[in-house]
């Protein structure tokens, strides 16, 4: 928790801010909730609030104010705040330890608890991710606290988390190991006959065997012709003979996910189908070779792109070649053509390039990536690369 609060204060610091809130309204699923406190409730607030270590002086005064957390660094003080309401009263005390915690009643609002911190702390300029929270929850909060100006700093929850530290690469790595293991166990139960519908609910089964706690996201299964469509929805398609089958799907483990396709053929694959899949295939390959701390997605984008464009497929490649994984499916950084900073030692991406050609199919490959500084490390490792016929 330490570390993370840094962050935060280093952000602060960056925005020349008094405090960071992440508002997490009702079904609103703001995962940094709980990645920034433990907490896991439906709905609540927190504020990180920017305090300058008092002198002596100063602190012989102070004992007017309510008590809360603080984490010191630097010469700043961070006191943390979780306010909910009273359904997770006993849930919030559990869970967010180190966070001084206020439950809203009639009459006593989220709004108005907050609009009392910003007083009791001086707090004129708070930060607050403008990507995840909505712009009617600010509009609300600034009429009602009209003296602190709120800023919007994009995708900011995300550039707090984008280093995965130690016990997070083991977590991605665990959900990684399930993706392998359950895939390792559907490929000799495919055949031809049998629908996506049935492939995907069978693959998301083995999984919950090998230990997930759920998908990650909906399971892609796109055979033949709908190949075509990068992000289909599963049919009651049958898969046939001389067709290629994309399988993409991740798992949930203890809050983290993983992200994996591959690309299987059916019976006896024509020659087109083989070249579109091995350039798939290389391309990938380049992509992973190149991923490393230091080097911007652009650059890997561009490793990918060129060699499909080189092998006659490049206006088929029609998305990003990766993005960030961690607590989200898609989180930073990104692995795009404008995608120019360059990538921290610690963050996790997907490489992922594809090919998809209308009315005849398509091909993709993933794997996630843990960037190091000399390259990286595979967190869905031990399925061939070369083309499985089934």
């Amino acid at each position: 928790m330490q570390s993370r609060i840094e962050k935060v204060r280093k952000i602060l610091i960056q925005e020349k801010a008094d405090a960071l809130l992440v508002w997490n309204g009702e079904g609103s699923g703001q995962p940094a909730t709980a990645w920034l406190s433990g907490f896991s409730g439906t709905s609540s607030a927190l504020l990180f609030a920017r305090e300058k270590i008092l002198s002596m002086g100063e602190f012989a005064t102070s004992f007017s104010r309510p008590p809360a957390t603080s984490f010191r660094k630097g010469g700043i003080r961070i006191r943390a705040f979780l306010i909910t309401d009273g359904r997770y009263t006993a849930q919030s005390k559990k869970e967010a330890n180190g966070f001084k915690i206020f439950i809203t009643s009639r009459e006593r609002t989220a709004t108005q608890i907050l609009e009392s911190l910003c007083k009791q702390y001086h707090l004129h300029r708070i930060v607050f991710d403008g990507s995840v929270t909505s712009y009617s929850a600010i509009e609300d909060i600034t009429k009602a606290i009209s003296a602190v100006n709120f800023l919007s700093r994009k995708r900011v929850l995300q550039e707090l988390r984008m280093v995965k530290d130690t016990e997070e690469i083991r977590l991605l790595k665990k959900a990684g190991d399930i993706t392998v293991r359950a895939f390792m166990r559907l490929l000799p139960e495919l055949y031809s006959g049998m629908t996506e519908k049935e492939i995907a609910q069978r693959l998301e089964m083995l999984c919950i065997e090998e230990g997930s706690e759920g998908v990650a996201f909906p399971t892609i299964v796109a055979s033949g012709k709908n190949g075509a469509f990068p992000h289909a929805r599963v049919t009651d398609k049958e898969i046939k003979n001389g067709e290629l089958v994309t399988i993409d799907f991740g798992v949930r483990y203890k809050g983290y996910v993983s992200d994996m396709t591959r690309t299987v053929g059916i019976g006896k694959i024509g020659s087109r189908l083989k070249r579109m899949y091995e350039a798939v295939r290389k391309a990938q390959e380049l992509g992973c070779k190149k991923a490393k701390a230091g080097v911007t997605g652009g650059k890997i984008d561009a490793v990918c792109r060129n060699y499909l464009e080189k092998k006659g497929f490049g206006k088929y490649f029609t998305h990003s070649t990766g993005h960030g994984i961690g607590i989200e499916v898609h989180e930073l950084p990104l692995v795009s053509f404008r995608q120019n900073t360059k990538m921290p030692v610690g963050a996790v991406i997907t490489c992922e390039p594809g090919v998809y050609i209308p009315n005849v199919g398509g091909a993709r490959i993933e794997d996630a990536l843990v960037l190091t500084k000399r390259g990286n490390l595979k967190l869905t490792e031990g399925i061939p690369k070369e083309l499985i016929v089934l």
